[in-house]
């Protein structure tokens, strides 16, 4: 029985469990998580504030507030949770991520390189040739007479004659050009999960995965201990 003020079951009754339950919610989580950290604790469903709040009325059913009126109990239950999930909450979404407690190594490393190249080729040439050409064939049936081509040319006899001259010029100019372009993209990506080779067992690695497991529960609810009677 209630000697200095009055037991918080006596205010669950006056005022109604759900009531009291709410003083405790009184928090909006989104003003300490984003929305992708709220949805990562919605997703496994494990912790809210609702049952945190029956939990905290559970465990002070029997204790008397620590104030002269239960409305001065209310106003300080709403600041001192307000305070406390400031630090907790943060702490509650931890607890939610997902990984792996035997890996000690997930990491992944991507690489891109591009490289572009422009060439361009220019060329002349140029090339002028000529040939000249002329032969004369003599036929006498008086070998012992010499004759010339200017003789037969003056017009000197001969049995048969055959002369010819020719000329040839030829004349090239040829320019040529050229136009390259090249892109080459490497990319590389490693990933490694896993053991990174430090020596270390499986068990010490599920020993310290299970000492890093904090109660988050348990540490809000005794720190709302201030606001209960320290004799009961």
């Amino acid at each position: 029985m209630a000697k200095y003020t009055i037991e918080l079951r006596k205010v669950c009754y006056y005022y109604g469990r759900d009531e009291v339950e709410n003083w405790f919610k009184d928090y909006d989580i989104a003003n300490y998580l984003t929305p992708t950290q709220i949805s990562q604790i919605e997703k496994f469903n494990v912790w809210s504030k609702d049952r945190l709040a029956t939990k905290i009325v559970d465990h002070y059913f029997m204790r008397e507030i620590a104030f002269e009126t239960p409305t001065f109990f209310k106003h300080y239950a709403k600041v001192k949770m307000q305070e406390i999930m400031e630090r907790q909450l943060p702490k509650i979404y931890s607890n939610f991520l997902e990984y792996d407690p035997l890996s000690n190594v997930d990491f992944t490393e991507e690489y891109t390189r591009e490289i572009t190249g422009t060439g361009k080729n220019e060329g002349n040439s140029n090339s002028n040739s000529s040939n000249n050409a002329s032969g004369l064939n003599v036929n006498s049936d008086t070998p012992q007479g010499q004759i010339s081509k200017q003789n037969i040319l003056n017009g000197a006899y001969a049995s048969n004659t055959n002369a010819s001259e020719t000329e040839t010029s030829i004349k090239d100019n040829t320019t040529t050009s050229s136009n390259s372009e090249s892109n080459t993209i490497e990319k590389f990506t490693r990933h490694e999960e896993g053991d990174n080779g430090v020596i270390i067992t499986n068990q010490r690695l599920v020993k310290e995965y299970r000492e890093i497991i904090v109660a988050i529960d348990e540490e809000i609810i005794n720190e709302l201990n201030i606001l209960f009677m320290g004799l009961y």
